[in-house]
């Protein structure tokens, strides 16, 4: 982020404090380190990192702050005092003449390090608002094109998946088999984050989700255990990207032949992510896209409810969330029940779902980026070959 924009951050007489290794930190200072570090901006707007001396030297030339610090050269500015982080925040603000009336941290801000602060007597309060950086929901032309090739990495690792089941041989006992061995949720998991990190994925959020079968009606289930044929199988890809942006992608595939039932929610659930993309445009209350989507499925003949098991079944989530330097990026709820007037430059999933308790699950989800005059999808994905031979 140019310095010049940094600047614009902090209000007047209030300054701006992080104590983080995560999103905020990336966002303020241009570059991801691997341990937590002080990230203070004056109420002018002057911006200054302390860092310790394993990362000061990669964030030289690379850290978007005014003023760069090591815990070394910081230790020197204590003169004698403990090296705390009390002591620490009071001496940067100490490099200021004015001192702020306030200094706002965000909302996830570690609640013993805000215990220290306020008992040194720092005029330190929790932000009230859910983003930090209002400025982080919508996206710049630079922060588009890293979604696209976290995107892009996305779909390679979707289509090695979609290969292996294309390639796998189907049992007599209907389990799939690949390359001799049975093709189960975790080894499928395992070949995709194999090749995520071959191209570039620092972390995969736990996943991929491989949920076959009835797994594939609890939208968050990994999914265990052998592969079968004639099953829908939910396929989930979320890996964080060296650019610190994150994929999201799902696809919902066939292995041999699909029943009745199996095609007509498929088409549903492309029919309704059509309509929702057709939608999208700056404007646009992204509450009303979720109600559309909604109707269309009851329309369709997928109610949602909730069985005598207390199991919820239809489309009983969201129909699309912020992505960014987080995977759900907080904020704006983009596509869901929440009011969300839709602004050029947000960047959000769209990826309706249908659950069905015993017979599995549908989702099929790209990551789409608000434009002036409409919308950019970032995923380029076929949704056409679902069923695979």
């Amino acid at each position: 982020m140019p310095k010049a924009q940094t600047r614009s951050l902090a209000a007047q007489g209030t300054a701006k404090l992080l104590y983080e290794n995560a999103a905020n930190w990336h966002y303020a200072v241009g570059e991801p380190i691997s341990d937590p570090a002080l990230w203070y901006q004056s109420a002018k707007g002057v911006s200054h990192a302390v860092v310790n001396e394993l990362e000061y030297g990669h964030l030289q030339g690379l850290a978007t702050v005014d003023r760069l610090h090591s815990f070394g050269m910081a230790k020197k500015g204590l003169k004698g005092e403990p090296f705390t982080l009390a002591n620490l925040v009071t001496w940067l603000v100490s490099l200021e003449k004015n001192a702020p009336t306030s200094i706002e941290v965000p909302r996830n801000f570690p609640s013993g390090v805000l215990v220290q602060l306020q008992a040194a007597k720092l005029p330190v309060k929790v932000a009230e608002h859910e983003l930090f950086f209002p400025e982080r929901a919508i996206k710049t032309p630079a922060e588009i094109k890293k979604l696209q090739q976290a995107q892009t990495l996305n779909v390679q690792v979707i289509g090695h998946a979609i290969a292996m089941l294309s390639e796998a041989d189907i049992a007599r006992d209907g389990k799939l088999v690949f390359q001799g061995k049975p093709l189960t949720s975790e080894r499928l998991r395992g070949a995709m984050n194999a090749l995520a990190a071959q191209l570039g994925a620092t972390e995969f959020g736990g996943g991929p989700i491989i949920a076959g079968g009835a797994q594939g009606a609890t939208p968050h289930n990994r999914g265990q255990g052998a592969l079968r044929a004639n099953q829908l199988i939910v396929i989930d890809c979320f890996p964080h990207h060296a650019n610190g942006y994150w994929g999201d992608c799902t696809r919902t595939i066939v292995k041999g032949k699909p029943s009745a039932w199996q095609q007509e929610a498929y088409y549903a659930v492309l029919e309704a992510q059509t309509l929702a993309l057709s939608l999208l445009q700056p404007g646009l209350d992204g509450h009303d896209v979720h109600t559309a989507v909604q109707s269309f499925f009851v329309k369709a003949g997928f109610p949602t409810g909730v069985d005598d098991r207390g199991r919820p079944f239809g489309f009983f989530h969201g129909t699309g969330h912020g992505v960014g330097l987080e995977l759900h990026d907080p904020g704006p709820r983009t596509i869901s029940t929440v009011s969300c007037p839709l602004k050029a430059g947000m960047v959000t999933s769209v990826e309706p779902g249908l659950y069905y308790p015993g017979k599995g699950g549908v989702r099929i989800e790209d990551v789409v980026a608000i434009t002036a005059t409409g919308s950019q999808n970032l995923t380029k994905l076929s949704k056409k070959s679902w069923v695979l031979d």
